[in-house]
């Protein structure tokens, strides 16, 4: 149906029945003009000459009037009816959600997995391919749905915008779970409990001997941008100067650089980094929050959510979550246990 301002028009999209609704209107019309109705009133109705009839009432030689015929106002809108009936149907028929379908993937549909390449241990680059933790477990849950695996890198900024637009099926990129996510995203239960810490220069590690000394400080605080770490250090942070960067890659390196003093994000990227430069890097080991790390989704998508909260129940119990956490982030236990003390 197309709205307008004064009537609705339906789109017939059916030649035949389109032909038949243009004949019984033109006829309609005819036999609803005035009598007595001058050519210029006949064009405006879009019909022919007039056809005279004898009328009864009607005075004068030559008269010609029409009246109204009720077998043809009766076929008149059956017409309509029709019409409208297939004009509707063709509408169900080809409408489709904003966002994609909600229907249930066909078999064997590959699962369009969205990931940020540039947070190591969860997403990074190596040797021309993509690994780390979420890849691990993208993997074991494509297996166990039957499905193939289809990666696709895009930037953190883009994820959620890429879920809603149905360019992916799923987040798994280290993502904090958060009431404001939560508009956009149905997230599942979550496989980590993480937290925010900093990280430092080695020969400045003394002057941050607390969580709240970093935030206490007049000097440069890094984060990454649309991060809990930038929410966090913006909250709570009101004598820093905020440098935002697009990767935690580029915030480190702007440590080492010296142009700023710390650097705030997810305890298990910050320490992936320290690992691989300890002799210039130290972590302020004093988390700041507590922060649960899940998988997000589109909110009509109920049965793959629920099918990820199984397997992730079922991964909990035979081991499969352990073995991927402990493959690359072997102090998990650890960190779950004091990101637990932290307010969330």
């Amino acid at each position: 149906m197309v709205p307008g301002a004064n009537r609705t028009a339906f789109v017939i999209e059916d030649d035949e029945t389109a032909d038949v609704l243009r004949r019984l209107l033109a006829e309609h019309r005819r036999a609803h003009l005035p009598h007595g109705a001058d050519g210029a009133q006949r064009a405006r109705a879009g019909v022919g000459p007039p056809v005279a009839t004898a009328c009864r009432g009607v005075t004068g030689a030559g008269s010609a009037c029409y009246r109204p015929d009720p077998m043809l106002a009766r076929r008149l809108r059956i017409a309509l009816a029709l019409g409208i009936a297939i004009a509707t149907l063709a509408g169900c028929a080809t409408r489709r959600p904003a966002g994609g379908s909600t229907s249930k993937p066909a078999a064997g549909a590959p699962l369009r997995v969205g990931v940020a390449p540039n947070s190591p241990p969860f997403a990074f680059r190596q040797e021309g391919g993509l690994v780390g933790l979420e890849i691990d477990f993208a993997q074991e849950l494509t297996r166990a749905l039957g499905r193939p695996l289809e990666l696709r890198s895009m930037e953190w900024d883009d994820l959620i915008r890429g879920l809603g637009e149905n360019q992916i099926d799923i987040i798994m990129s280290g993502m904090t779970i958060t009431r404001a996510r939560q508009v956009r995203v149905a997230f599942s239960d979550p496989y980590l409990i993480s937290a925010l810490i900093a990280v430092v220069r080695r020969g400045e590690a003394p002057a941050y001997p607390t969580a709240q000394s970093v935030l206490d400080t007049r000097g440069s605080i890094g984060v990454v941008a649309n991060t809990t770490g930038e929410r966090l250090v913006r909250e709570r942070a009101p004598l820093a100067s905020i440098s935002v960067y697009q990767t935690i890659r580029a915030a480190i390196e702007e440590l080492r650089q010296r142009r700023v003093d710390a650097v705030v994000h997810d305890a298990a990227v910050i320490l992936s980094f320290v690992s691989a430069n300890e002799a210039e890097l130290a972590p302020v080991l004093h988390p700041f929050d507590r922060e649960p790390l899940g998988w997000g989704v589109r909110h009509q998508d109920d049965a793959l959510r629920t099918a990820v909260n199984a397997l992730l129940a079922r991964w909990r119990t035979d081991g499969t979550r352990e073995r991927i956490l402990s493959r690359w982030i072997p102090y998990w236990s650890r960190l779950e246990t004091e990101a637990a003390t932290q307010q969330p």
